[in-house]
């Protein structure tokens, strides 16, 4: 009497820098995955597709919770690949990364990149990929300098950059602003509060960005 064979499992994983609530971005990683596994694996595997989805954290490390999740369940289920949207996605760091793959690869796990149209299944696509992953560590490094060093010039000018308030001092919430242009100075009258927490929660970015460890 044949045995069934247990069909294999084909994992989606996410992921967002900056969480909003909103996850336009991660719902799109995840549709434009499983349509990809549903071309190239068929739709049952499409539908029965394990999603782990990592909002608001970085990809400079491997300390993210559904990471961590999708890499214990690993140990328990039998993953055929891992589809990603984007290389950066999973990370950017090449260390890290190095060793994701070499862990895959010694449990015969797959790892796919659809917008690089990278598949670790076969020697060229692993080369590829390692290629890659150091070019998405030097564009996270040269972002994380810039930001630093434009910083550090306008801290030169006496100005407040964000984050916690200085002792002595206290915010305000700006209802205008003024713009310098050639012709003149012009006031932006009507800056509500869903401006200023947006000019907020950028500089709360920036200053994340440049503190990370590259």
């Amino acid at each position: 009497m044949k045995t069934k064979d247990t069909p294999k499992q084909y994992v989606i994983y996410s992921r967002k820098s900056k969480f909003t609530g909103k996850g336009e971005s991660i719902e799109n990683q995840i549709e434009l995955c499983r349509q990809y596994i549903a071309m190239h694996f068929g739709e049952e595997a499409a539908e029965n597709v394990l999603v782990y989805e990592d909002e608001g954290f970085s990809g400079g490390n491997l300390e993210r919770p559904q990471f961590k999740k999708m890499m214990k369940d690993s140990q328990k289920i039998a993953f055929a690949a891992i589809v990603v949207y984007r290389l950066d996605r999973i990370s950017r760091n090449i260390g890290d990364f190095a060793k994701l793959i070499e862990d895959l690869g010694d449990r015969h796990i797959d790892f796919i990149s659809i917008r690089e149209q990278f598949d670790t299944s076969s020697p060229m696509g692993r080369a590829m990929m390692y290629i890659a992953s150091v070019f998405s560590q030097l564009e996270r490094e040269t972002i994380a300098e810039r930001i630093r060093d434009n910083m550090h010039e306008l801290s030169k000018t006496g100005r407040w950059l964000g984050g916690t308030t200085p002792t002595g001092y206290a915010s305000e919430s700006l209802s205008s602003v003024t713009v310098a242009t050639a012709a003149g100075e012009h006031e932006i009258p009507g800056l509500g509060a869903d401006v200023a927490e947006q000019l907020r929660d950028r500089a709360a970015e920036l200053a994340r960005l440049a503190q990370e460890d590259v």
